[in-house]
């Protein structure tokens, strides 16, 4: 995600966040001369708190040591009955710092229980009860399981995402192993750089401070409430709308239940009427060419809701659309008709492609999201609603053109075999676009604050 030409976060790989972990234990050790494993416990004990490991360890760092189970502990805690029952002695694991030595199956078993459930553990122990020995990736690395290396792996991993959160999170989607990392250098102080949400490679999309669906320009209290209540509400109405009619004496929601050749339908109260015009049996007297009543005054929220949901749907559907263009883009690069045209396409024009394709994502659901925000500001200030109507209908056009000049620069190229001004003038569509979007979204807020 670009602003003014400056990325302001970039989509981490599990390998990427590793490096930079990697990077914070490697300083820490090499300075106090620790071991790499005792560095990582003693980051994650203080959250990943560079500045103030140095202090403790600078300050005392025996003490840090011994409070975090560092040091070798008295040998009159060894629980002897955990080791009688087992003749090989070798095939038993215990810390470095410790002599409780217990075998694999234990160890798999103690460390599901307390890291596979996602419990916030700051630091692993023994499994001795009455042992504080500290359980590192020296010891981890004597168990054989995979499994179990892998999980104590994403333990350590998790904590630094999590001491971090400010700056690094992961990717809500299910199943996704990407994080996002914002840049917060270049963030402004009301983080409007990232008024079009964050995208991940995987095409998800989420608010940063919320981790909903990115959603301005509503607000995260009424995105919550959007999925909560009113999305339910919308899509209920829009189901009467399609399948009920109100009865002309009650104005009770009649369903029609009996065959649908039937035209008279009978409400709870006794009245009798046409399903198409609403009149009784005697006013059709005989006759059954009658006009159907497409609009009924009772009925005017039920249609309402019914188009803002039609809306709504259409507007998602356009954005899968291009989530799955990203995709694809992300797992199989950018298609083109013969390989020999492919060498022409540098890493930068790749990458540009990738851009422009991520803002169409970014776009997409900001329309989406508009149409909600028409929704909420037509019940405080229905006086507004067409002018946000105008605007969400220009910002449409502005996208659309974007679309239409990624695919014109992509078929000129490709004709031409001309690839000199592809990356610079699609990079210019993708920064203009990106402004005008940027607008778009404070000029919404300022139409109503607070929405």
């Amino acid at each position: 995600m670009e602003t003014d030409g400056q990325i302001v976060y970039s989509v981490l790989t599990r390998n990427e966040i590793a490096k930079k972990m990697k990077s914070e234990t490697k300083q820490i050790s090499e300075v106090f001369s620790l071991s790499k494993s005792d560095a990582t416990v003693i980051l994650i004990s203080l959250r990943w708190n560079s500045f103030k490991a140095s202090d403790r360890l600078g300050d005392d760092k025996e003490k840090l040591m011994g409070d975090l189970g560092l040091v070798k502990v008295n040998s009159s805690n060894q629980n002897n009955e955990s080791v009688s029952s087992f003749a090989d002695q070798e095939n038993l694991v215990s810390t470095p710092f410790c002599p409780h030595k217990f075998s694999e199956p234990c160890w798999i078993s103690y460390l599901n229980n307390l890291l596979e459930n996602n419990k916030e553990e700051e630091r692993v122990l023994c499994p001795n009860p009455n042992c504080v020995a500290s359980v590192g990736p020296d010891t981890i690395k004597k168990l054989t399981e995979p499994a179990v290396k892998e999980m104590y792996k994403r333990y350590v991993l998790g904590s630094f995402v999590k001491a971090n959160n400010e700056s690094i999170k992961w990717c809500p989607a299910p199943g996704c192993e990407y994080a996002i990392e914002r840049h917060e250098d270049l963030m402004e102080d009301d983080e409007s750089s990232l008024d079009f949400g964050v995208v991940c490679f995987c095409g998800h999309t989420f608010c940063w401070s919320c981790k909903l669906e990115s959603h301005r320009p509503v607000t995260c209290k009424d995105a919550s409430v959007w999925f909560s209540s009113i999305l339910d509400t919308l899509k209920n109405n829009a189901w009467l709308v399609e399948n009920t009619k109100r009865c002309p004496l009650c104005n009770t929601h009649v369903q029609r239940t009996d065959e649908l050749v039937l035209r008279m339908i009978t409400c709870i109260c006794g009245c009798r009427f046409c399903w198409r015009c609403f009149r009784s049996e005697e006013e059709h007297n005989g006759k059954w060419n009658c006009v159907e009543v497409s609009f009924q005054p009772s009925m005017g929220q039920e249609l309402e809701d019914s188009r803002y949901l039609r809306l709504w749907e259409a507007c998602h559907e356009e954005l899968e659309k291009s989530k799955s263009d990203l995709k694809a883009i992300e797992e199989n690069g950018i298609q083109i008709p013969t390989s020999e045209n492919y060498s022409s396409f540098s890493d930068g024009d790749v990458d540009a492609v990738m851009e422009a394709t991520l803002l169409m994502v970014q776009c997409r659901l900001v329309l989406k999201w508009s149409c909600a925000y028409e929704y909420f500001i037509t019940m405080h200030q229905s006086a507004k609603t067409q002018y946000v109507k105008h605007l969400r209908g220009e910002a449409t056009k502005t996208l659309v053109r974007h679309k239409e000049t990624q695919e014109e620069l992509m078929n000129q190229a490709l004709s031409s075999g001309d690839f000199s001004f592809f990356k610079l003038k699609l990079s210019a569509s993708t920064t203009t676009t990106g402004n005008y979007f940027h607008e778009y979204v404070k000029t919404l807020e300022g139409c109503f604050p607070g929405s």
